[in-house]
């Protein structure tokens, strides 16, 4: 019997074509690498409201171009797309060729404006390092930092008393303070003027947050007085800095005390986020009262640190003494029991560095699309990491909590993808007795100190390089 021929349609080829030039991804390049920029949340809490203002170009074109400029090489850095990051390289140049000759006349009208593009370019340069490691961003870094003080120097602080200025000057203030912990150097910070006149209009706008940094500025005078008591001692200039430690944790404690009585019952306790934490997280009504306990513990940790070191005898009497009288004066008498430690009890470094830890973890987990300012967002994890890092079991939960981001993973070693890297820490064994001021720099950011600074460590306190 004939079979009958069956025949099989075949489909016609699509015709392939390409998308229209119009809507290439490149007009989106600049859109996209700012959106991957104020993601990272340690810049911009650092740089609210005027990192992101200057991204949309609100604050100038200078400042746009900055903008740019640290955008595409920090995209560029992250997701190794080589183009982008040149192209970002590029701008960079561009930019510090348009701010030399306005830097060099220190009378022209709005050279205070100028602090917004030189810290996005000392951002720029901090974040380039771990890249290249060329010696000429390291000088770089270090010419921004010079730069940024003799603004503030020419300028004055009466130029810094409107925003958005105010933010920028409060920035660079945290800047510079953190660049005078690692240099054991104090500043023009110190000075009165540098803590009262740019909120002079109303004292009242001045954060908790901010009132803290007026304590923290004082420190990186006490290092280097630390530093010179350790190369030749003299009694009289060591009872003098005693007594301005003690001063300043006196001041710390009230601010305490007034936080407790403005923010009753505003941390409570939760279970960890994290499998296997050895402590329960400590949880705020609001991200900012977060950050300015976080504040406050790491200038406690500063000053602890070195009363312990230079008076270990003296020191829990004058905590408790210090924690009494302040309490006493203090609207808050009968503060309300809660997780968080009060003056009475921070004696012990270790324990402010665990409940850092336990506040860090809530941080971490919830700051992301917060809109808070926190001008030292990885210090506090910093302090306590050094404080902690020699028990297991602390130093692999602050590592956890690290990792979890990509904004902070590898902080703690110095190879964060965006150039952190810990600095300038104190250490004390058990918390009294004995103690040690160790000056501590991830192998990238040591440059930071530059020559001039070293000979502040000759002689001094170990230097420890984190690897």
């Amino acid at each position: 019997m004939p079979t009958q021929a069956t025949s099989t349609a075949v489909a016609p080829r699509p015709n392939l074509v390409s998308p229209p030039p119009e809507l290439s991804l490149v007009a989106f390049r600049e859109v996209m690498c700012s959106a991957f920029l104020v993601a990272n949340f340690v810049w911009r809490t650092y740089g609210t409201p005027w990192l992101e203002m200057a991204a949309k170009g609100d604050l100038g074109q200078l400042s746009l171009d900055a903008s740019r400029a640290l955008s595409q090489t920090n995209f560029g850095n992250a997701h190794h797309h080589e183009a982008i990051k040149i192209d970002g390289m590029i701008q960079y140049s561009k930019v510090l060729k348009a701010l030399a000759p306005q830097l060099s006349d220190p009378r022209r009208p709005g050279v205070e404006e100028l602090i917004i593009p030189v810290m996005m370019m000392l951002i720029h340069a901090v974040s380039t390092v771990l890249h290249r490691s060329s010696q000429a961003d390291r000088q770089g870094s270090v010419s921004h930092v010079k730069g940024l003080t003799q603004l503030l120097y020419v300028c004055g602080p009466k130029r810094f008393q409107r925003e958005p200025l105010r933010h920028a000057f409060e920035s660079c203030r945290a800047t510079l303070v953190t660049m005078g912990l690692i240099a054991r150097q104090r500043s023009l910070l110190e000075q009165e003027q540098w803590r009262t006149v740019p909120w002079a209009l109303d004292p009242s706008e001045q954060s908790a947050q901010s009132r803290l940094v007026n304590i923290l500025v004082f420190v990186p005078g006490f290092l280097e007085d630390d530093t010179r008591l350790d190369r030749n001692f003299d009694f009289g200039m060591h009872e003098d800095l005693v007594q301005r430690l003690s001063f300043q944790l006196e001041q710390l404690f009230e601010w305490r005390w007034l936080w407790e009585a403005s923010n009753l019952q505003a941390a409570w306790e939760e279970q960890s986020g994290r499998v296997a934490s050895p402590a329960r997280a400590i949880c705020f009504a609001t991200m900012s009262q977060a950050v300015e306990i976080m504040t406050y513990n790491s200038v406690l940790i500063w000053i602890l640190g070195l009363l312990w070191k230079l008076d270990p005898l003296n020191t829990r009497s004058a905590v408790l003494g210090a924690a009494g009288h302040t309490k006493e004066c203090s609207p808050c008498r009968h503060a309300a029991i809660g997780p968080l430690h009060f003056p009475v009890e921070a004696i012990q470094l270790r324990d402010i560095a665990i409940e850092i830890y336990r506040i860090f973890d809530f941080q971490i987990r919830n700051v992301q699309n917060r809109a808070v300012s926190s001008l030292f967002f990885l210090m506090p994890i910093g302090l306590a990491w050094s404080v902690l890092e020699q028990e297991e079991e602390w130093k692999i939960a602050i590592d956890k909590s690290l990792a979890s981001s990509y904004v902070t993973k590898g902080y703690q070693t110095g190879r964060n993808v965006f150039g952190f890297g810990s600095y300038a820490i104190p250490r004390v064994s058990n918390g009294e007795a004995t103690a040690t001021l160790w000056l501590s720099h991830s192998k990238e950011s040591a440059w930071l100190i530059g020559t001039a600074e070293r000979r502040e460590m000759e002689g001094g306190a170990p230097v420890r390089l984190i690897k």
